[in-house]
């Protein structure tokens, strides 16, 4: 007697459903995706600052098709086996497994990306910074800050080394961020008035977009001050190597330029040393950092 091949379609159903819930969940948008879909997939999952989906979205994920899986199992348990085996024997059959393992292989491959990335950006961002002021005990660092040469909004060619002798704030952005850059990019703006001279250099991470030809235009878009430097360089490779070398994680959907990155701030020291690592500071605890490395210099000399 031939096994019946429901139970195996209704598992080739389920699997294709659970590819079409995840990759509504992962997958990239266009760049104007339609309203319906956005909000179907806010509602549906939710969105943390790394990218990933909210607790109650992986909850979703994860209960939703194995509720299922359970429910399948208990009504065919016993004839599930030999209906795929007898489905998989099929040229159909056969084809719909191939395509499912061509998809679970293709998907897996991006949500692992997506989830490794988020995972890395949200170590670097556990929360939201304490507004208090930074604590005594806040780690200081002494290793040298990596060089680089890169162009600003001017056509200069801005490094490190140009700016020994006094403090710099380093920080990675992209004019395209309609969120955490521009508020980024106002926390510094309101931390420089009130401390000692420092300059404030912010990397693009979107080099394939923020051209040096267009870093004019984005000072005036953030409307900066003369001592901030926005730099990218004709070279994207060259860019990518300044954010490798301070190891910030970051993930670029290729479909729709968008970037999840940590808002991680380096202030470094008037000898070129990394002094502090801060993640999404406040505007005071980026003028209590300066004002330490200021003491310190004092102290020392």
């Amino acid at each position: 007697m031939r096994p019946a091949r429901l139970p195996a379609l209704v598992l080739v159903l389920w699997l294709t459903a659970t590819l079409l819930w995840w990759g509504l969940a992962f997958m990239p948008m266009s760049a104007a995706p339609p309203e319906w879909l956005t909000a179907a997939r806010a509602v549906c999952f939710g969105s943390l600052e790394s990218g990933l989906p909210a607790p109650y979205g992986w909850m979703l994920l994860v209960l939703g098709p194995a509720s299922f899986l359970v429910g399948i199992f208990a009504i065919w348990g016993s004839e599930l086996g030999a209906s795929v085996a007898a489905l998989a024997r099929s040229p159909v059959g056969a084809c719909a497994f191939a395509v499912i393992a061509a998809g679970v292989t293709t998907e897996g491959v991006w949500i692992f990306t997506q989830v490794r990335v988020g995972l890395a950006v949200a170590a670097w961002a556990p929360g939201a910074p304490d507004s208090s002021d930074l604590p005594a005990t806040y780690p200081r660092q002494v290793a040298v800050a990596p060089d680089f040469v890169l162009v600003d909004q001017d056509g200069e060619r801005i490094s490190l080394d140009r700016f020994k002798g006094r403090p710099v704030l380093l920080t990675f952005v992209f004019a395209h961020c309609q969120t955490m850059c521009p508020l980024l990019v106002q926390n510094l703006k309101q931390a420089s008035p009130s401390v000692p001279p420092s300059e404030v250099l912010l990397v693009t991470l979107d080099p394939w977009r923020d051209t040096p030809s267009s870093l004019a235009g984005i000072a005036r878009q953030w409307d900066v001050p003369n001592n901030f430097h926005v730099l990218s360089s004709p070279s994207v490779t060259e860019v990518l190597r300044v954010v490798g070398a301070y190891q910030v994680p970051f993930e670029r959907n290729e479909k729709t330029g968008d970037i999840v990155h940590p808002a991680v701030v380096f202030l470094i020291d008037a000898q070129g040393r990394l002094a502090y690592t801060f993640n999404n500071p406040p505007p005071a605890w980026i003028r209590e950092g300066l004002a330490r490395l200021a003491r310190a210099g004092a102290n020392a000399g």
